[in-house]
């Protein structure tokens, strides 16, 4: 499963669907809260004998909401979801006030396996 499939799998129904890769679409006529999430970077794992299909992905996961607390709230419960996620490594949350929104911007990192 690619990052992009499993953080909207394991995301999506805690924003009712507003879910979205890299930015939020000019369309999304609904309030926050919002979750928009891409990889920042990836190391993939090689052997000898070429690409083993799979690798190291670093995350960004952007929590935008009208309210600080729930910025605050949502991140944590975001943070408790993708801990699930095995092998992975939690990065932090930074905090931020972002156009009119409130904004926790999350990292983490986790396997992911590309498509064939």
């Amino acid at each position: 499963m690619t990052a992009s499939e499993r953080i909207y799998s394991l995301l999506s129904d805690l924003v009712a669907g507003r879910c979205y890769p890299l930015f939020v679409p000019e369309s999304e006529n609904k309030p926050p809260p919002y979750v928009v999430y891409s990889i920042i970077s990836n190391t993939p794992d090689n052997v000898l004998d070429g690409i083993t299909g799979h690798e190291w992905v670093r995350m960004q996961i952007d929590v935008y909401t009208k309210n600080y607390d729930e910025t605050i709230a949502l991140s944590a419960k975001i943070v408790q979801i993708l801990d699930t996620i095995k092998p992975s490594i939690y990065g932090g949350t930074t905090y931020l006030y972002d156009d009119g929104l409130y904004r926790g911007l999350i990292e983490y990192e986790f396997w992911q396996t590309l498509p064939d």
